[in-house]
């Protein structure tokens, strides 16, 4: 094997270590790897930066501006309220309805996006019923991935993937070039959804109150008593979160809720209500002369007054990834304090202040209503629960839609390309002023554009080393006289199990050019091939990192790793049967 063949193939095995291990953040691993194949000569600098002009980069920025205008529009909210009023005497009928619009809504907007309208919809359905929000949370992601998978923009991979198949010299994808097998799978997806996973899921969440599922039943009151050493102190002056790992989150003067409880001095009779660890807690009652109240006073105090307890998740483009709660000041910077973090199925309670934020991470969050509602709406956090609805449409809500429909159309009918159909389509949002160049910025998952961006030249350097050519080879080698069905299964079953270790565009990357590279030893139309791709590196349903949407559900849900592997690995089975035979009739493979 050539050495740059085999320098390659330690930045492919690098690339995929990184984002098994999290090492780095994702965009980072891309950007590094880029700058690896730039040091090792695997690239020309012009192949290193031609992804920031690629056409699939600049439509998918595009398309986020143009989700961001619908949803802002609130008609997306609306809808999705409506939908959860529909629920009757049992959820299953609002679940379904909810899991079937989402998904066709993600066919046409950013998945995330439509993930983040319908997830606290979803939970607010289930404890209404006193089901386990796990029961729900995995089937909406995989909805999600189902109709992302039925036209050309549900996904920023499909767009990628028709990209690519241009720059190599071949046709692009049609608007609605997946729709016939898309949908099949939409609806084969969605049965598996009602009959499958909703029935079968454990209840991963407990359908009691946020104190009970992370405050594990540790939340008490104490009052200050006469001569206590902490009278006539404030909270910060005593330390009591470094010294004794406790929280304080409420402080009951008489009737009175007290605003600022830190910086408030102390009074005897005052009455504290706090979180922690029952040594803790006993700990801090005897040092200071507290005096123990009974647990229950506690649990009715927090739900009275304005303070709110909350569940928030931490975005994937949140800036505050990678600080400490400590660091980042978080009780002074938002006005209210975290008591608990869950991440990865575990709940942290001691010592929050040196935890490192990460993407994903799910918070409860205290404090008061107006604070909490201010930060949880921010670009940082994906809020899971909705503290004060707002469902009015917005004015001239019907251009924003319209604006989208127009995008859709002309692209369908061959007017014009997609990039340019969306260039256009958000511009006119910016110009009848739906969004403003502020909210365009923010909307732009700038994490997504970078990886795709930065991974684009592995794809390049595969094809100018010959690897692509030589994984070809054993595949074809592998496949010899065994037929198509053999062909485009072992394509598929690579292409899908890589997309489970790295993030979809990543593969996409690497599996084109060798998809290609099948077609021309062959001699036949690398079409049927590149489709095979596309369909294989949506079928992300086997881990939480395969696919963003399931990232977002796996604390909320109180998922654990074998979850996905015991409910995804039938659907892609599955999917890879169904594909493997709808595929050939579709999209004919000449030359067997």
């Amino acid at each position: 094997m050539p050495l740059d063949q085999i320098l390659l193939l330690l930045v492919i095995a690098f690339t995929m270590a990184a984002f098994v291990r999290e090492w780095l953040p994702i965009d980072l691993v891309a950007l590094s790897s880029l700058a690896l194949m730039l040091l090792l000569g695997l690239v020309t600098p012009e192949e290193a930066v031609s992804g920031f002009s690629n056409k699939a980069v600049i439509t998918v920025m595009m398309i986020f501006i143009l989700s961001q205008g619908l949803l802002k529009s609130g008609l997306i909210s609306k809808l999705a309220h409506r939908l959860a009023g529909m629920s009757g005497a049992s959820h299953w009928r609002g679940t379904v309805l909810l899991l079937t619009v989402a998904g066709i809504l993600s066919a046409f907007i950013n998945n995330v996006a439509a993930l983040t309208i319908f997830m606290p919809v979803s939970i607010h359905i289930a404890h209404h019923y006193r089901v386990s929000p796990s029961k729900v949370l995995l089937p909406l992601s995989y909805a999600t991935i189902f109709g992302g998978g039925c036209t050309l923009i549900g996904t920023s991979t499909n767009l990628l993937i028709s990209s690519l198949s241009d720059d190599y010299g071949f046709r692009p994808f049609t608007m609605f070039e997946f729709v016939s097998l898309g949908s099949l799978l939409f609806g084969i997806g969605m049965v598996y959804n009602v009959l499958v996973m909703m029935r079968f899921l454990p209840d991963r969440e407990s359908e009691g109150s946020l104190e009970s599922r992370y405050l594990g039943g540790y939340l008490t009151e104490l009052e200050v008593l006469e001569g206590s050493k902490i009278a006539g102190n404030t909270i910060i002056d005593e330390q009591v979160n470094e010294k004794f790992h406790v929280s304080v989150l409420q402080v009951h003067r008489g009737d009175e809720n007290l605003p600022e409880i830190h910086r408030v001095e102390l009074e005897p009779g005052d009455r504290l209500v706090l979180q922690g660890g029952v040594d803790d807690i006993v700990s801090f009652s005897e040092q200071r002369g507290l005096r123990l109240l009974r647990k229950g006073e506690a649990e009715e105090e927090i739900e009275t007054g304005d303070n709110v307890l909350v569940e928030v998740q931490v975005s994937p483009s949140s800036r505050l990834v990678g600080g400490s709660l400590k660091s980042l000041d978080f009780r002074r910077r938002f006005g209210a304090q975290v008591v608990a973090l869950r991440r990865t199925g575990e709940i942290i309670r001691e010592k929050l202040g040196d935890v490192r934020l990460e993407r994903w991470d799910t918070l409860l969050v205290f404090g008061p209503r107006r604070k909490v509602e201010s930060f949880a709406a921010r670009d940082d956090f994906v809020n899971l629960q909705e503290l004060s609805v707002h469902l009015q449409l917005r004015r001239n809500w019907w251009i924003s839609l319209s604006i989208m429909l127009a995008v859709v159309g002309v692209a369908s009918f061959g007017v014009m390309d997609i990039m340019t159909a969306s260039i256009l389509g958000a511009v006119a949002l910016l110009v009848t002023r739906r969004l403003t160049m502020q909210e365009a910025y923010a909307s732009i998952n700038w994490t997504v554009i970078f990886l795709v961006a930065a991974i684009l030249p592995m794809g390049k350097a595969m094809v100018n080393t010959g690897l692509a050519g030589r994984v070809g080879d054993l595949i074809l080698a592998a496949s010899a006289g065994s037929g198509t069905f053999v062909l485009l299964s072992i394509l598929y079953l690579s292409t899908t199990m890589l997309t489970e270790i790295m993030s979809n565009n990543s593969t996409a990357v690497l599996m084109v050019p060798v998809a290609i590279s099948i077609a021309e030893s062959m001699s036949t139309d690398p079409f049927p091939l590149i489709i095979t791709v596309a369909f294989a590196a949506a079928a992300s349903f086997l881990t939480p990192m395969g696919y963003k949407t399931n990232a977002m559900v796996y604390g909320p849900g109180g998922y654990r790793f074998l979850d996905y592997i015991k409910f995804g690995a039938p659907l892609k089975l599955i999917f890879w049967g169904v594909s493997m035979a709808i595929i050939p009739m579709i999209w004919p493979l000449q030359g067997i």
